[in-house]
């Protein structure tokens, strides 16, 4: 991945999307976000994940967890100077395997338009924090129309 992160698929597609991901020290997860219909629990395989879960800080360890309902923002930081080996599963599978997919053969700025076509195409499950779904959801719909690749 762009951030350095690396991702170990363990299953992919239905019924959930399950993988492993190395976040080196200092690396920072997506932007805080949410999704309208999947669940994600991540769990802590080795290292200190910090995670941001709604209004809620917490601080994870090697053993330990937190799932993510539908609908509530989340975001997550490895803000010690070891990596962090983190177990993520997504219920049910959405479009999170492809996101991947598309940041892994980006380069270091993401590919906004086709990130946009993919969220469109999983009826905008993905939303950023701190933007009206209201105002968000054009403007999605709007990225994924324009012509071009990236």
């Amino acid at each position: 991945m762009p951030s350095g992160e690396t991702i170990d698929v363990l299953h992919s597609g239905a019924p959930a999307f399950e993988f492993e991901a190395v976040v080196p020290p200092g690396v920072a997860g997506p932007p805080p976000h949410r999704h309208r219909g999947v669940t994600e629990s991540f769990t802590v395989v080795e290292g200190v994940l910090r995670v941001r879960v709604g209004g809620w800080t917490s601080v994870l360890r090697a053993g330990e967890g937190i799932v993510v309902p539908p609908g509530v923002t989340h975001s997550f930081t490895n803000g010690s100077d070891d990596p962090v080996r983190v177990r993520t599963v997504e219920s049910p599978a959405g479009s999170l395997e492809d996101q991947f997919r598309i940041l892994a053969t980006a380069g270091r700025l993401p590919p906004l338009r086709r990130l946009a076509r993919l969220n469109v195409a999983h009826d905008l499950d993905f939303s950023l924090a701190g933007v009206p779904d209201a105002v968000q959801r054009p403007l999605w719909r709007l990225l994924a129309a324009l012509p071009g690749r990236s």
